[in-house]
């Protein structure tokens, strides 16, 4: 038995997240099937860094399994290319310490959350327009409060698995790109549509006249009642992992 792990990218539009689900399309049910015919065997299980939900993408998610290889881990990747959908790919795959696991052994995941300045027929697919432009520094004072640990309960969706509320984020930072506004945030973990509720509640926030003083005393409250509306799933993409030894 080896451990593989895989760089997967993938576009979550027609997927119903990454975690497989009965009657679903999802992004770890098509490689578990594609891997399964390239190896040969059945009942083979992905554990993935990050489990993105409905309509969220992927450029390096990570991916891991134990299994009986046939051929090199590094020739999975091409193997695996005429097996797959357009919309997944898997980018590389290398030989893993025995006791790597792609969700365990991940020491922080880094998304990004982009905001489109402009209506765009090909940026849309992959951004959100919010019906009010945000100013960037308003939008950056908001992001900043969350930046170390805190109990993001204010942030968390209902539906989220029992869980510690508490996460440890060390970067929360908007720069621009080419269609706007977009986020960079790298936490320890993240809950339930968190950043999703943070951009979200970052543009209410960023209209008034203290957008870091709303946002310590949302964060403060612990009830997501406090927070705003979630913005789109389109617009998130899972852009790393970090493994001990890998700096973030």
């Amino acid at each position: 038995m080896r451990t593989v792990r895989m760089l997967v990218a993938y576009d979550g539009t027609e997927f119903h997240g990454w975690q497989r689900q009965p009657g679903w399309r999802t992004v770890q049910g098509v490689l578990e099937a594609a891997l399964g015919a390239v190896l040969g065997v059945e009942g083979l299980t992905l554990q993935g860094a990050g489990r993105t939900d409905a309509g969220v993408h992927a450029r390096g998610q990570v991916a891991s399994f134990r299994a009986e290889l046939p051929l090199p881990a590094r020739a999975l990747a091409p193997a695996l290319a005429p097996r797959l959908p357009e919309d997944v790919r898997v980018l590389a795959a290398i030989e893993a310490p025995d006791d790597f696991d792609a969700r365990r052994s991940a020491i922080s995941r880094c998304y990004s959350y982009r905001l489109l300045r402009e209506p765009d027929p090909l940026f849309g697919r992959f951004a959100w327009r919010p019906a009010r432009w945000p100013a960037e520094d308003a939008l950056q004072a908001a992001s900043g409060v969350l930046v170390g640990e805190h109990d993001f309960s204010s942030f968390r969706s209902a539906g989220s698995t029992p869980s510690s509320p508490v996460c440890r984020v060390t970067r929360a930072e908007w720069r621009a790109w080419e269609g706007g506004l977009l986020l960079d945030i790298t936490a320890d973990r993240f809950l339930y549509r968190m950043v999703r509720s943070i951009v979200g509640t970052a543009l209410a926030a960023s209209v008034g006249a203290d957008p870091a003083g709303r946002m310590r005393a949302i964060l403060a409250a612990r009830d997501r009642a406090a927070a705003s509306a979630t913005a789109p799933a389109r617009a998130l993409c899972f852009e790393r992992a970090f493994y001990p030894g890998e700096s973030a």
